[in-house]
């Protein structure tokens, strides 16, 4: 333990807890982030291979774009300790500031890059650069903005205020799809040469909004309080989380491995198989992403408000259980190509999704104390993400590529489903703990 002088230290007691404007900033703060990530997996899809690796073949561009994709999320748990240090020892608040500024930025970069055509081989490169930057920043922002609420919460609402940020990232998913469901008609022939380019260069909007909201906000109570009762913390928040934490840090990721796999490969794998191997319209495939993410919005609160009542336990297995048998059933429907067993398939995904979703937020927060709080909860999320976000669909385009048909990708899915349910059976009840007092 070190002493250490932040703006908390000039706080002579914690601030008063704002809940409905704090919910509002990781709301959206959280689609600001999504949004951003979102757009860059649907073009990852559907552009990026012929334009920034178009010496490659069809299906090595297509590995290529999605490896592009994993990068972002490599560096996802490197983001989530830089910024869970700081978030630790200097305040939630100023960090989350800096998150989302280091996003809006690099997207926009992402709208004004020049293709392989015009710059070669540098063009991939800026790419995969400013990827890696998207992935550090989401690294550090989604358990932030989780923290941020969670600790400006009452106990009998936690489940719900944590779930802002699941509705926000399902909010920025939701507009990335619709961002790109607009410029593809729109752009028409276009689309290849700076259609695609129009929803990065639209986030400078959200970014605005975001960066507003969070100016806007008080620190953390529930951290200002732990300063100044011990007058000091961690020096190092990421080696006291894994040597004092290090089970509930593996076991924490593992629940959400599995279900945060099939939501990323439902937004990105699955629109590029439609497109290539059954011939759908792509328009088509995004107006059914679209839904799928409105009823994802409507299950979130849902889910958190039943989290609340229920547990965040029996809420996310019940998640994990219906995501694991629909997949059994979105095999034929989606293989099926018609319109609405598709729409079918994508709108019971991201319900189910939905449900596994909204404890997450609360059930992280509860896991761990004030002083590593920040790290544990990012590192949880970001290894999730990880594992299932960046190498899922990567892995799916891998094993279709070399002749394991789809039905290998949905036995993927199932085993790390499985293992979701292992590992909520593992975790411990936590729905009434302070957060003022977790040991």
């Amino acid at each position: 333990m070190s002493e250490i002088s932040t703006p908390l230290a000039r706080l002579s007691s914690p601030p008063v807890a704002q809940p409905k404007r704090v919910w509002f900033s990781s709301f959206i703060g959280a689609s600001i982030e999504f949004y951003d990530f979102s757009i860059y997996a649907t073009a990852s899809a559907l552009v990026f291979a012929p334009l920034f690796f178009s010496p490659a073949q069809a299906s090595v561009g297509v590995v290529l774009s999605f490896a592009t994709l994993a990068a972002g999320y490599l560096a996802r748990p490197l983001g989530a300790a830089v910024f869970g240090h700081f978030g630790d020892r200097i305040g939630r608040k100023t960090t989350l500031i800096t998150t989302v500024v280091l996003m809006g930025v690099a997207t926009v970069l992402i709208g004004a890059l020049p293709t392989y055509d015009q710059i070669g081989a540098l063009a991939p490169v800026l790419l995969v650069t400013l990827r890696i930057v998207q992935g550090f920043s989401v690294g550090g922002e989604w358990g932030g903005a989780v923290v941020m609420t969670t600790e400006h919460s009452s106990t009998e609402r936690r489940s719900f205020m944590g779930s802002a940020t699941a509705m926000g990232s399902a909010f920025g998913v939701l507009l990335g799809f619709l961002a790109f469901a607009a410029v593809v008609p729109l752009s028409g022939d276009g689309f290849m040469t700076w259609g695609w380019r129009l929803p990065f260069l639209a986030t400078v909007v959200l970014f605005g909004l975001a960066v507003y909201m969070r100016l806007r906000i008080t620190e953390s109570p529930v951290m200002v309080e732990a300063h100044h009762n011990r007058g000091s913390a961690t020096t190092l928040p990421i080696k006291a989380l894994f040597t004092g934490y290090g089970r509930p840090v593996l076991l924490a990721a593992g629940v959400f491995t599995g279900p945060f796999m099939i939501h990323s490969c439902m937004g990105t794998f699955f629109i590029s198989y439609g497109v290539t191997d059954l011939g759908l319209d792509r328009q088509f495939l995004l107006n059914a992403s679209v839904l799928g993410m409105v009823a994802a919005l409507i299950g979130i609160p849902i889910g958190g408000l039943l989290a609340d009542r229920f547990g965040r336990r029996r809420v996310l297995a019940v998640g994990v259980v219906l995501a694991t048998a629909n997949l059994f059933l979105l095999w034929p429907l989606f293989l099926s190509g018609q319109p609405a067993n598709i729409i079918a398939a994508y709108v019971l995904v991201f319900t189910f999704h939905s449900l596994c979703l909204a404890p997450i937020g609360a059930l992280y927060s509860e896991l761990f104390p004030t002083e590593v709080r920040y790290t544990g909860v990012s590192m949880c999320y970001q290894i999730a993400s990880l594992v299932g976000g960046g190498l899922g669909p990567l892995a799916a385009s891998l094993l279709v590529a070399n002749g394991f048909g789809i039905g290998a990708v949905v036995a993927m899915l199932a085993t790390f489903c499985v293992l979701a349910g292992l590992c909520i059976m593992r975790l411990p009840r936590t729905d009434d703990i302070d957060l003022r007092r977790v040991a």
